[in-house]
């Protein structure tokens, strides 16, 4: 669960954006910066909590200037993903040498990790209790954001317009909703999303910063919406599921005598097998559409055919 935390809360993002027609693969970037933003900021205000929400803030920031580079000059929203993942994990590594001295990680005896919450009367329930109970805030925030996002795009007006403008943008400005705001809307908080999943890593889950910390969740993040099907609900499980990749390799790596390097890239085998089945569901999906439309001709042409004879 601890392990799926990050990838839960970027998946959102991720999916928010899918939702509204916006294709985010910054989200690699974003959780860096907030890994690297909220352990700096934690350090300097001396306060773990104040650290994730700079962190949040300085994701949403990159949200904005993202989304601004997209509406305001047309720019390819992949060319742009890439150059925010290039320039935003070099630019840790240079703000980290520059303040710290430091390159490959660093970590202060002053910063304190966010503390684990013992929820009454839950823990003390067999077997359910140590599962839901024992962890940070971050943990519990990241199950109330899949409910919140459920709610607000199934159950809410607003949440309708942004899935009306990520199926048909056109059609969507025509009855007045205003597509670019909820765009924007949407990277915003996907920025703000995927930073805290990164500041979980530096601050919630261990105390350091160490280089290219985010480690390819970001992308990992990116296959969870889409095997969620941009659902919160879908997302969820599907963020559990690499989440439980991720706790077993390190578990093989404990007990086998496998090559580290061999059992680490089982999350990523992972992530190549949930693309593999979402391009086969695609395939099945469309199939079982044409062999609908076909049926549905043949019924229209005996109809016709009954027709004639009678």
């Amino acid at each position: 669960i601890r392990l799926a935390t990050p990838i839960l809360l970027a998946a959102l993002g991720g999916a928010l954006c899918n939702q509204a027609g916006v294709l985010n693969l910054a989200l690699e970037s974003k959780m860096l910066l907030g890994a690297f933003i909220g352990i700096v900021a934690a350090f300097y205000l001396g306060n773990s909590y104040l650290g994730l929400l700079v962190a949040m803030a300085a994701g949403g920031i990159l949200g904005l200037l993202f989304a601004f580079l997209y509406h305001k000059y047309r720019v390819d929203l992949v060319i742009l993903a890439i150059a925010f993942n290039l320039i935003i994990a070099e630019l840790t590594v240079f703000v980290m040498r520059a303040l710290f001295g430091n390159v490959g990680s660093w970590s202060d005896p002053s910063i304190v990790r966010i503390p684990d919450i013992e929820i009454p009367f839950i823990k003390d329930i067999p077997v359910i209790g140590p599962i839901l109970s024992g962890y940070n805030i971050i943990v519990y925030f990241s199950w109330l954001a899949a409910i919140v996002m459920f709610i607000v795009l199934y159950r809410m007006r607003s949440g309708r317009h942004l899935r009306a403008v990520g199926e048909n943008k056109s059609a969507a400005e025509t009855v007045g909703i205003n597509a670019v705001l909820l765009q924007t809307l949407a990277l915003v908080i996907s920025g703000a999303l995927a930073a805290l999943g990164g500041a979980f890593l530096s601050i919630g889950h261990l105390k350091l910063f160490t280089r290219n910390m985010s480690n390819g969740r970001g992308w990992i993040a990116i296959a969870a919406a889409m095997f969620g099907v941009n659902h919160p609900i879908g997302v969820f499980f599907a963020s559990l599921f690499f989440g439980f990749a991720d706790a077993f390799a390190v578990r093989i790596q404990n007990v086998t005598d496998l090559p580290p390097n061999l059992v680490k890239l089982l999350p990523n085998m992972a992530t190549l097998l949930v693309l593999i089945i979402i391009a086969l569901r695609g395939k099945i999906a469309f199939s079982m559409a044409r062999r609908r439309f076909r049926s549905h001709l043949r019924a229209e042409e005996a109809a016709k055919l009954v027709e004639k004879q009678s």
